[in-house]
């Protein structure tokens, strides 16, 4: 479960992370980045952050490994450790 959050987390900064690298690219070229800058591009980047999101949830859950059993713990038996498994 944690890999999935830190993935789809990924995907939600992603344009954030763009959006900084606008920014220092504005520094070196202000005409041409002042065409794309908008008033809302928070706004923008929030929805297309959620739409990746969601486009990431949809494929790893389409395309996951389905499991039809439930997880068996590890045991010591006999002195010996049977590892976990999924059924």
């Amino acid at each position: 479960m944690g890999r999935i959050v830190f993935e789809l987390s990924g995907f939600f900064f992603l344009p954030f992370i763009a959006y900084a690298a606008v920014l220092v690219w504005q520094e070196r070229h202000p005409r041409a980045a002042k065409q794309i800058l908008t008033r809302k591009a928070l706004q923008v980047q929030a929805l297309i952050g959620l739409v990746l999101v969601a486009a990431a949830l949809i494929f790893v859950g389409l395309t996951d490994r389905q499991s039809t059993g439930g997880y068996v713990p590890a045991v010591v038996k006999d002195g010996k450790l049977i590892p976990g498994r999924v059924e």
